[in-house]
Formats: structure tokens, C-alpha cells, sequence
């Protein structure tokens, strides 16, 4: 799934490095997926592409399954996007939208483990189909306009999603890039009622609170000022808690264990607040 014409490169033996000072003439055609070049040495040659081509994340939303029990997220990524379905303590790769190639499709519907697969099964398969969806600690210092969260809050953030998982459907925002490291906004809104949408509205979580703030995502500038009579929540859980509705409150009381734990592993590993 090339974003970019690959590279071609050589292995120097001995100073123990890729390079490609000695490839030339070099020719990729898009449409047959081919590479030409020639070359003065003949060493070990492979390709290579940018881990982070797909990033940063151009968008992301999480809402509970409608066919199930589980819980569906989607990242859209620089070229491609990716849904994954959540089941118990099993995550599903379901679709990959806009793929070049058919790379990744004998994967579809498998269960995997969400450590495992992002441990081993992402390292390997998704990487070599130059699809890596799962930024190391270190991304940020290779993947422009993105803003690092502060991790204590951010993990907090997601374990709170995670239980808030079945009850609400949460999107990206464009105002989260520039609110800060220790700023989280998103688009948030109920699912409980597959009669009647909700719309959205503008979750801040901080350190310190969590707000739903009068501005919204279309409005023209950003502001932090909350809604009229919003009280206090130290976070976004404790906010459902009074803020939510009783159906709301239900679903998140009744949440499984299971799908807690691999709801918050797989938003851990994705990043989604800091990537996006």
C-alpha cells in the first residue's frame, strides 16, 4: 500500500547500514507496481518507505457496534482508513477503504489479541504492507503537525472512552491539534438511541476537568467556555455520571471487563488524541 514511490536500497556490510548511493536510473511505475533501476554493487537490495507515510490520523470515530455487542473504531488515515470491530477481548481487522492492493485481506475477520497483534502481528503484517497504524513513544519527532498529549491524561481519557464505549459515539475534532499538550478536545455525542441521533457537541478534557463547551466544531473560533450550568467532572467519566442520561449511565454500568480492556489497549496503541 505505497503512499510514496518506494525506495531502493543496499545493504553495506561494512558500516552496517541501508543506502542508496549506488542506485540509478531509477524508475517506478504506478499503474503495473513495478521498479526499475540499475546498479553498481551487487549487494542485498530492498525497499523501503516511510513508517508514518498514513499519518497523521486525518480523522477517527468510535461508536458502539449496531449489529452487535461490540465496538467499532475507524482511523482515516493520509491515504487510507482502517475499521476495526472490538469483541470481547479480541479485536477484528473488518475493512481497509481506498487500498491500492489486496494486501492485508487474508487478515480480515481474524480475532487477535490486541498486545499480540500490535506486539507481533502488526510489526509484521501491517508494516510489510507499509500500513502502520501504531506510532512508537518517539512518532511525534517524525510525523509533522501533530500535538503529543500529556500521557497521564491521555491514558485516562481512553480508559474512560473505553467504558463510555457502548454508550457513545466519539469523532476527532480540529480544534484538538492546537489546544495543547494538556488539552484533549473531541466531537462527543449518545448512541443509546438508535431511533433518535444526537448531535454532537465539544468535549475538552484537561489534568484538572472535563467540559462540554458551548462552541462546536463548525463554529469559527475556538473557545473553552463551557455550557450554561455544567457543574463540575474531574473527568469524562464522572461527567457521564451526572451528565449523561439514564440509558447512558446503564450501558456504561453494564460494560463487560473484557471490552473495557480491549477498547482502551487498541485507542492506546492507536493514539488517536495525539495523532490526529
Amino acid at each position: 500500500m505505497w503512499t510514496d514511490p518506494p525506495v531502493v536500497c543496499q545493504w553495506q556490510e561494512p558500516r552496517n547500514l541501508w543506502t542508496s548511493n549506488y542506485i540509478n536510473d531509477y524508475k517506478f511505475n504506478e499503474d503495473k507496481l513495478t521498479v526499475q533501476f540499475r546498479t553498481g554493487v551487487l549487494w542485498p537490495i530492498g525497499i523501503a518507505t516511510l513508517r508514518y507515510g498514513n499519518m497523521p490520523y486525518q480523522g477517527w470515530d468510535m461508536k458502539p457496534d449496531p449489529e452487535g455487542k461490540g465496538v467499532i473504531i475507524t482511523v482515516t488515515g493520509v491515504c487510507i482508513t482502517v475499521t476495526w470491530l472490538c469483541i470481547g477481548n479480541k479485536v477484528q481487522l473488518k475493512w481497509i477503504a481506498n487500498a491500492t492492493t489486496s494486501a492485508l485481506k487474508e487478515h480480515f475477520n481474524k480475532p487477535y489479541n490486541v498486545k499480540r497483534m500490535v506486539q507481533l502481528y502488526s510489526l509484521k503484517i501491517m508494516r510489510e504492507a507499509a500500513c502502520d497504524f501504531f506510532p512508537d513513544f518517539d512518532a511525534h519527532n517524525q510525523i509533522e503537525a501533530t500535538c503529543p498529549k500529556e500521557w497521564v491524561m491521555e491514558r485516562h481519557n481512553y480508559h474512560a472512552m473505553a467504558f463510555l464505549s457502548r454508550a457513545y459515539n466519539f469523532q476527532w475534532s480540529r480544534w484538538n491539534v492546537g489546544a495543547g499538550n494538556r488539552s484533549i478536545v473531541m466531537q462527543i455525542r449518545e448512541a443509546v438511541d438508535k431511533q433518535r441521533e444526537a448531535k454532537f457537541q465539544l468535549l475538552q478534557v484537561t489534568p484538572q476537568r472535563a467540559t462540554i463547551l458551548k462552541c462546536m466544531e463548525l463554529s469559527q473560533e475556538f473557545s473553552a467556555e463551557p455550557i450554561v450550568g455544567l457543574q463540575f467532572y474531574p473527568d469524562l467519566f464522572t461527567l457521564n455520571m451526572s451528565y449523561g442520561s439514564v440509558d447512558a449511565r446503564r450501558t456504561s454500568f453494564n460494560m463487560k471487563y473484557r471490552l473495557v480492556e480491549t477498547v482502551f489497549d487498541l485507542l492506546q496503541e492507536l493514539k488517536v488524541c495525539s495523532y490526529s
